[in-house]
C-alpha cells in the first residue's frame, strides 16, 4: 500500500462524511477538506500553497505549557493587531485556523480564521517582540512558512524558517503579553509543543 492509499485508509469519519455530501457530527472540530470541495477562502490558500497539499479548516491550536488556546488578537491595534496568544479557555471564532501541510516536507501554513490573515512571525520586531507571530499578511512569502513534525490531529511543534527557531508560547510573560507566540526557542520543550 502506498503513502496515499495509506493515509486514505487512515481518514476520519468527519473527512468522509463531506465528501459524500453528509453533515458532519457537531463534535467534529476539524475536517481535512479535499481539493475543490471547501469554501472559497480556503480554496485561494490551496492556490497559494499548492493545489496538492492537504488543508485542514476548524483547527484550535493549545499549548501544553499552559493548557490554553491560541488567540487571534483581532481587536488590538496597530502593530500588535492580529497577535496570537494561547490565553483562551474554550475555543470560540477567535481560536479557530485553516492549516495546510505538505506531508512530505512538512512546510506548513497558518491562516487565522478569524480575520482571514496569514500567520506571520514577525522579524523587524526588537527584544521581547522579536519573532511574535501575527495573522497579518494577506500571501504566503518567506515569514509565513513554517515547518511542523506533524499533522492535525496529534501533537506538535513547529519552526519558523526565516528565524531558525522553535514556536513558543510565552506562559512567563504578564499582562497583555501573557501567552504570547513567538518564534525564538532553539531546542523544544513544553513551550514549544502544541496540540492541533
Amino acid at each position: 500500500m502506498n503513502h496515499a492509499a495509506r493515509r486514505l485508509a487512515a481518514l476520519s469519519a468527519a473527512t468522509l462524511l463531506p465528501l459524500a455530501g453528509l453533515a458532519v457530527p457537531a463534535s467534529a472540530a476539524a475536517i481535512r477538506v479535499p481539493p475543490g470541495a471547501g469554501s472559497p477562502a480556503l480554496e485561494k490558500m490551496r492556490r497559494e500553497v499548492g493545489a496538492d497539499v492537504p488543508c485542514w479548516r476548524n483547527i484550535t491550536i493549545r499549548s501544553t505549557a499552559n493548557g490554553r488556546y491560541v488567540t487571534t488578537e483581532i481587536g488590538w491595534d496597530g502593530g500588535d493587531h492580529g497577535s496570537l496568544r494561547a490565553r483562551s479557555t474554550t475555543a470560540g471564532p477567535w481560536e479557530r485556523f485553516t492549516v495546510c501541510r505538505d506531508p512530505e516536507s512538512g512546510v506548513t501554513r497558518i491562516r487565522a480564521q478569524a480575520n482571514g490573515d496569514f500567520v506571520s512571525a514577525e522579524l523587524d520586531n526588537a527584544g521581547a517582540r522579536y519573532g511574535l507571530l501575527r495573522a497579518q499578511a494577506d500571501k504566503v512569502g518567506g515569514w509565513e512558512r513554517y515547518y511542523s513534525n506533524s499533522p492535525p490531529g496529534e501533537p506538535f511543534s513547529f519552526y519558523a524558517r526565516h528565524t531558525r527557531r522553535w514556536v513558543s508560547a510565552e506562559v512567563t510573560f504578564t499582562g497583555n503579553q501573557y501567552g504570547i507566540l513567538r518564534a525564538r526557542a532553539t531546542s523544544v520543550g513544553a513551550e514549544e509543543t502544541f496540540v492541533w
